[in-house]
């Protein structure tokens, strides 16, 4: 399975651009979608850049992303002693 995410492009290098992912610099190829531009909204997975997104696209998978992890991270906390069960 291959997770992928949501990211800002904020440089671009020979082959690979810096892409923002929630306040994180990581590096992605570019090789798949060579066109990318500084500024541009990015879906990224296994280390390459997959296709641009919209400005609106990224933010509906942002807010989803993080909805999913809030309500992930709500269920995974362990219960405290005596507590409800």
């Amino acid at each position: 399975m291959c997770i992928t995410f949501p990211g800002h492009v904020l440089a671009i290098g020979e082959g690979e651009a810096v892409v923002d992912v929630e306040g994180r610099r990581r590096r992605a190829s570019t090789l798949l979608e060579p066109a990318v531009e500084v500024g541009d909204w990015v879906l990224v997975g296994a280390g390459h850049v997959l296709r641009r997104l919209d400005p609106a696209e990224a933010t509906t998978l942002t807010r989803t992303l993080a909805s999913a992890r809030a309500s992930t991270d709500a269920r995974t906390q362990p219960r405290s002693p005596g507590g409800p069960r």
